[in-house]
């Protein structure tokens, strides 16, 4: 029970939490540890301050009398709780004939309305204008899950009458940030896994109550999972939940979530994974969740923790890479018309990228490793170990090539080109000795790019047989091999040796050490009139 605020020395108002002790029937020693489970509350709260968290101030042991009782009966803030006043008339009864009764009372931060509040106040209409708010409700109830969570502490009891907003004067207005409250079934996870010990089964609220908090095995996702139902609950104003939450649970009835272009990014998504009935389905830890307005378009990775934004990409955004972490990780993307840009083209990220996609554009990115799958991919001053290249349409200028394997060691292809239409231009091989010398001449000798390989050294530029209509202009490279048909070869600098099989390509200023010609040109046929 809560009782009427209070001013604490500061002056700062504060709000205090009455927990009645029944005696009737127990021991001292039944007595005491009673006062010391409820007074967990308190202990594993102390000293964590967040600005989503409802904040415990002091706990106190104490004794009611009768007197103490009644005094309670005449606060002003119960007036009309007919619950309360009935539970506090018979206590001062009780407290009558014990002459006390044992109590702990929790001061804490005082807060305004709760979210089932405003729930039961604006989930009758689609009030455009509330949009942005419930949003805010979503980013602060999470924020504060997260704080508790961070500091391996689980809720069990996460649902909007735990939920306040901030105190206010006006008790009509309900003003910002949210708070999560109620501390009274928290409990500690007791390693860095997301289970707990063995805990009471059955504990918190039956409608946002995951399927394993029936058994003795249960942790954070268990409040994920409480926390997906409520933010559905305020973004699509869900008003029959009993019924909605179990249709989209136990049915996986997910046509049910209806998102609109105001959720925060992906957030349909989000509530399927959060929710799902089985633990091991559902997501497990926060690392898997972003939450985006659906305004912001520009991002910027500085850690690799950050890549779950590839989940949450969308046409137009830009991720600007800035990666501190010393270790190498992959990442895939599959997105469409998405920029990346390197923060600092001459810091070296430790990245392996493989997009898949159309119409994205790389700018000014030093990495490991690039791939790209799609059509009318822009890459502009790149530097990475190894490139490969599979489509149509591509533009890439700029491109350095450090021609380094995993282990630092001169292995596999330079930049690998696939496709029709793609233009390499101002590409450089810096594992290259540009100043070596040796006596040019032309052969004719047909090999494969194994073969090759193994005879002149890795390939710094190859384009498949399957190619067609591709072009190299402005490359200093030490060994290149090119089939396909009809490409363009223009101001090419090869200090070891290239060879060109194919047909109907068209060279032009080509000097390489040593030129193997093996390309064709097709017959042109002739229409006799």
């Amino acid at each position: 029970m809560e009782v009427d605020p209070e001013v604490n020395k500061l002056g700062n108002v504060s709000a205090v939490k009455v927990i009645f002790i029944e005696p009737t029937g127990k021991t001292l020693e039944q007595l005491e540890a009673e006062k010391r489970r409820l007074s967990r509350e308190y202990k594993l709260m102390t000293d964590k301050k967040h600005n989503n968290l409802v904040e415990i101030l002091k706990s106190t042991d104490k004794s009611f009398t009768f007197k103490d009782v009644k005094a309670l009966l005449n606060i002003p803030c119960l007036k009309g709780k007919d619950d309360v006043l009935a539970m506090l008339h018979f206590r001062s009864f009780q407290a009558q004939q014990k002459q006390q009764i044992p109590t702990i009372s929790i001061q804490m931060e005082l807060c305004g309305k709760t979210l089932r509040h405003w729930l039961n106040t604006n989930n009758d209409t689609d009030n455009p204008e509330l949009w942005p708010v419930r949003r805010q409700i979503v980013k602060d109830m999470y924020e504060g899950l997260k704080y508790l969570h961070s500091n391996k502490i689980i809720h069990r009891d996460f649902r909007p009458e735990n939920i306040m907003f901030s105190f206010s004067p006006n008790e009509k207005e309900c003003i910002f940030p949210v708070k999560v409250g109620d501390f009274g079934l928290c409990r500690k996870v007791h390693s860095e896994h997301t289970a707990t010990n063995t805990l009471t089964p059955g504990v918190g609220n039956d409608t946002y109550r995951a399927l394993e908090t029936k058994f003795l095995n249960y942790g954070i996702p268990a409040d994920l999972y409480s926390f997906g139902l409520v933010s559905w609950e305020v973004l699509q104003r869900i008003k029959n939940t009993i019924s909605m939450f179990d249709r989209l649970v136990n049915d996986s009835e997910t046509g049910l979530i209806v998102e609109a272009d105001w959720w925060l990014r992906n957030w349909a998504g989000i509530i399927v994974l959060l929710t799902k009935r089985h633990v091991q389905d559902r997501i497990q830890k926060h690392d898997k969740i972003l939450l985006i307005d659906p305004s912001k378009s520009e991002f910027t990775a500085e850690s690799h923790t950050w890549f779950i934004i590839k989940e949450y990409l969308v046409p137009g955004d830009i991720v600007n890479i800035d990666i501190k972490d010393k270790i190498s990780k992959a990442y895939h993307f599959k997105v469409n018309n998405v920029t990346f840009n390197g923060v600092d083209p001459s810091t070296r990220q430790h990245l392996r990228l493989d997009i898949l996609g159309n119409s994205c554009t790389i700018n000014n990115l030093n990495l490991e490793f690039l791939s790209l799958k799609g059509d009318n991919f822009t890459v502009n001053n790149v530097t990475c170990n190894q490139m490969e290249v599979n489509g149509d349409g591509n533009r890439l200028t700029g491109v350095r090539i450090l021609h380094k394997g995993d282990l630092g060691n001169e292995v596999g292809t330079g930049i690998s080109l696939r496709g029709e239409n793609n233009i390499l231009k101002s590409f450089q091989c810096c594992n290259i000795n540009l100043f070596e010398k040796r006596k040019q001449h032309n052969v004719r000798k047909k090999i494969g790019s194994k073969p090759f390989d193994k005879q002149y050294d890795s390939i710094c530029v190859y384009i498949s047989k399957l190619s067609k209509s591709c072009v190299i202009e402005n490359a200093n490279l030490r060994n290149g091999f090119i089939e396909g048909a009809k490409h363009g070869l223009n101001n090419i600098k090869c200090t070891n040796a290239i060879q060109i099989n194919g047909r109907d390509h068209t060279m032009h200023d080509v000097d390489a050490v040593i030129f193997i010609d093996n390309s064709t040109r097709s017959p042109i046929s002739v229409t006799k009139l």
